[in-house]
């Protein structure tokens, strides 16, 4: 007895049992009741379980014989249900005795509630849950039960357990932070304060979508106003993504200057992406709404311009100071219309509805008050459940001071017989259908006035063949279709004259100049060239006659040939020139030095013989070809000639030694040098 009452003070301390792990009783909503539930032990069907339950007040215990099953149902008169009691299960196999834990439990508390509903509305923004979960049935008034919620993001595995939190005592609203932005799915479970009651199964998956955080991105395409006073409005949209499930849109139509019914509102699901709308003449706001089991979107927005179209006018107009009186024709029959007058610019006013049906081909009449200076729209607007909305009537008046003569700008530099007139709108012409056109006036002095027309939209106008070196008047005038007549302000201005500068000849000259000046100056610079590179860089001179240096067979066949460029002997720096004597000739008594150049004391000493295999290579005498008819030089005559009265001797060969890199080479020219008596060689 000692040891169950210590277990049952342990669990009161404890603060009671809040889940079943094993062994547990409670108290049933419905149908009421009580039941006892724990898990198998020993082998099946050999098995016998004894349930022992042990009050505190009054101090006795009660025992229950279950067979084999592992449930038991307790009949509320047979226990005590407003005493704290110990329970526990015994069970028996052949000599085996198990005994389950002790749970202590007040048993008219020991609730174990349903699971909660998965239609529960919900609402998710900016990673909460926001659930309305109702409260369980056998749950009385007081503390709302304890909730909580597990989570875990679509396609995933892991579970994270969380607490909802309880809005207010009295609402049933709760909320779950799931920790982020996503599609998650949810279960929900619930339990009374008590401490000994339990906490009810967990719930089915609620499957909560991705937030739609932006609205849908709109695209539309505008029709012209027919005649019958509507048009179409096209609206396209792209598909919601997969995360943010089942979405459904909202079309919300709204005409401000008209509130004689109530807003048009459409329902579009998930798979519609396009729409059409018919509308009437007037300005339309257009809201485009998405929403999901997670919540509704932030609108997107539209405004629909007023249109205006010329042939859907009033029978009559009529502005008496700021009263205005209108007159119209309903085409169709209608269960309501709208009279609409407001300022172009500025804040929007309501028109004036009237509830009330009219026939087709009706007459009616209109009056209103124009109080502010600017341009005010006029409409009639009819409504029938078969069409809508569509105009009936339509009308632009302006009301201002603004004169009709314009301030102009003349731009007299474009030519002599041309002049620019250039002028800005006025607010009446901001008026659409006010401003019939522009009546341009002008005037040369001491003719008669000339007219000319431009269009409404047109901001400038040219006067063309003017007269040149004449004074001019020109005026530009606005005109409508209440106002006819003539300019009223006159602006003047002066043509150039036309001089000896104005010739039209010149400019073509000018061009044919430049012209002919681009060729000539082609030639003379490919003139100047040629001869300049004559006269900087002359032609080198070509050798005359000159022979390649040929030797004899023996000659070649007994030493050794040398390059062409190496030198018949070693010369210095100051040698590059010299004059090689002949040796067969010796100068005369007269002083006269003969044809042949005498032989230095060294050849004197050693003379030279005339067959080429005897003497040395680097002295020998190089033969040299002839060309055809004429004789070879050295040979023993000399060759005189007459010229002006005195004998000049041919010289014979002179070899050139030239420094080609360090090394000189002779060259025999065969046509020779004349060396006069006043050029002696040294």
């Amino acid at each position: 007895m000692l040891g169950w009452l210590l277990a049952a003070l342990a669990a009161l301390a404890r603060g009671g049992t809040s889940t079943a792990p094993g062994f547990s009783c409670w108290k049933q909503c419905s149908p009421l009741g009580f039941r006892c539930s724990w898990p198998p032990h020993g082998p099946p069907g050999n098995t016998s379980y004894l349930l022992t339950l042990c009050y505190t007040s009054p101090r006795l215990c009660r025992e229950f014989e279950a067979g084999a099953r592992t449930t038991y149902p307790l009949n509320h008169r047979r226990i005590y249900v407003l005493t704290n009691v110990t329970a526990w299960v015994e069970a028996r196999w052949g000599g085996h005795v198990h005994r389950t834990p002790n749970i202590t439990l007040y048993l008219d508390e020991a609730l174990k509630p349903n699971p909660p509903p998965t239609t529960v509305p919900f609402t998710k923004s900016g990673g909460r849950l926001r659930l309305q979960v109702p409260r369980p049935p056998c749950h009385r008034r007081g503390q709302p039960p304890q909730r909580e919620a597990r989570f875990r993001r679509t396609g995933g595995y892991g579970w994270t357990q969380v607490t909802c939190e309880a809005e207010t005592d009295e609402d049933d609203t709760v909320t779950c932070a799931l920790g982020g932005d996503g599609a998650f799915e949810v279960q929900l479970r619930h339990k009374p304060p008590h401490w000994s009651s339990y906490w009810s199964d967990w719930s089915s998956s609620i499957f909560v979508p991705e937030e739609i955080l932006e609205s849908p991105a709109l695209s539309y395409q505008l029709g012209e106003l027919g005649p019958a006073g509507q048009r179409v409005l096209q609206l396209g949209w792209q598909r919601a993504p997969e995360e943010q499930g089942n979405v459904t849109y909202t079309l919300l139509t709204h005409m401000p200057a008209c509130g004689c019914t109530e807003e048009d509102t459409v329902e579009l699901g998930t798979e519609v992406t396009a729409h059409n709308l018919t509308l009437s003449g007037a300005e339309y706001q257009i809201l485009l709404t998405a929403a999901n089991a997670a919540g509704t979107g932030p609108p997107r927005q539209l405004l629909v311009p007023a249109a205006w179209r010329s042939d859907l006018d009033f029978k009559n107009v009529s502005v008496v100071g700021s009263a205005v009186t209108v007159q119209w024709e309903a085409p169709s029959a209608g269960l309501a219309s709208c009279f609409e007058q407001q300022p172009l610019q500025g804040a929007a006013k309501r028109g004036v509805c009237t509830q009330r049906g009219f026939p087709a081909k009706s007459i009616h009449v209109e009056r209103g008050a124009l109080d502010t200076p600017a341009c005010h729209r006029l409409a009639v607007h009819g409504w029938s459940p078969a069409r809508g909305w569509a105009t009936f009537a339509l009308h632009h008046h302006y009301v201002g001071n603004a004169s009709p003569a314009l301030p102009i700008h003349i731009n007299t530099n474009t030519s002599d017989a041309t002049v620019v007139l250039q002028w800005s709108p006025s607010p009446r012409a901001a008026c659409p259908g006010v401003l019939a056109k522009y009546l341009i006036c002008h005037a040369a002095e001491g003719d008669n006035v000339t007219y000319a027309e431009a269009d409404a939209a047109a901001s400038h106008f040219t006067l063309q063949n003017l007269r040149p070196g004449t004074a001019h008047r020109v005026g530009v005038q606005e005109v409508t279709a209440e106002s006819k007549g003539t300019c009223g302000t006159w602006w003047r201005f002066q043509t150039k004259a036309l001089g000896p500068q104005g010739a039209a000849w010149k400019p073509n000259l000018k061009y044919l100049g430049i012209l002919l000046c681009v060729p000539t100056v082609a030639v003379v610079y490919q003139l100047s060239k040629k001869r300049a590179r004559r006269l900087l860089f002359p032609p080198l001179p070509e050798p005359v006659g000159s022979k390649a240096i040929e030797f004899t067979t023996g000659e070649t066949a007994s030493q050794p040939r040398p390059g062409f460029v190496e030198p018949s002997e070693r010369f210095t720096v100051a040698e590059l020139l010299l004059a090689e004597p002949n040796p067969g000739k010796e100068v005369n008594d007269g002083g006269t030095r003969s044809g042949t150049p005498q032989p230095s004391p060294t050849a004197a000493q050693k003379p030279v013989t005339v067959s080429p295999p005897e003497l040395p290579f680097t002295y020998r005498r190089q033969e040299m070809l002839s060309p055809p008819g004429f004789e070879p030089h050295g040979s023993a005559e000399e060759e005189e000639e007459e010229e002006g009265g005195r004998q000049v001797v041919r010289q014979p060969l002179i070899p050139i030694a030239l420094l080609i890199s360090d090394k000189p080479v002779i060259i025999r020219d065969q046509a020779g040098w004349d060396l006069t008596p006043e050029e002696p060689l040294s």
